[in-house]
């Protein structure tokens, strides 16, 4: 009676043989595209990803603010005046006030300033400024 002989063969692949690398190159594919298309965006429109060109509610300004301070023992008030100009009929500008010394911050006032080109207005102060008196600057126009 003939014997068979059955082997067990090294057979990595499993039945069918080996299996094509498809999975992977579509994803490799997409990734790829999705890349290359990020890169083009981000050359085509600069300010897409928050960089370069203004966003939206950006405002091109020239601003000053001056302030004087009366003070009576440890508290007191500071009147601010300012004026604001760009390519817009409406800001909103915060006018910090610091100790020039320590540059401590006393006093911040918001203005919302609307068809015109001046804000001004006082704000108490908790604090006396040191010997070298006050300084004002304005900190954010939106």
């Amino acid at each position: 009676m003939p014997t068979h002989e059955w082997t067990l063969a090294d057979d990595r692949y499993g039945r069918g043989g080996p299996r094509k690398p498809r999975k992977t190159l579509i994803i490799a594919l997409v990734l790829s595209g999705a890349v290359a298309l990020l890169v083009v965006l981000r050359l085509l429109v600069p300010g897409l990803f928050g960089e370069g060109v203004p966003q939206l509610g950006h405002k091109t300004y020239t601003a000053r603010a001056d302030c004087q301070m009366s003070t009576s023992g440890n508290s007191g008030t500071v009147t601010i005046n300012g004026t604001i100009s760009g390519d817009s009929s409406r800001f909103t500008v915060t006018v910090e006030v610091l100790d020039a010394a320590t540059k401590q911050r006393l006093a911040e006032q918001t203005f919302e300033v609307r068809d015109t080109t001046t804000f001004g207005g006082t704000t108490a102060v908790q604090a006396s400024a040191g010997p070298d008196g006050i300084e004002c600057r304005i900190a954010k126009v939106v």
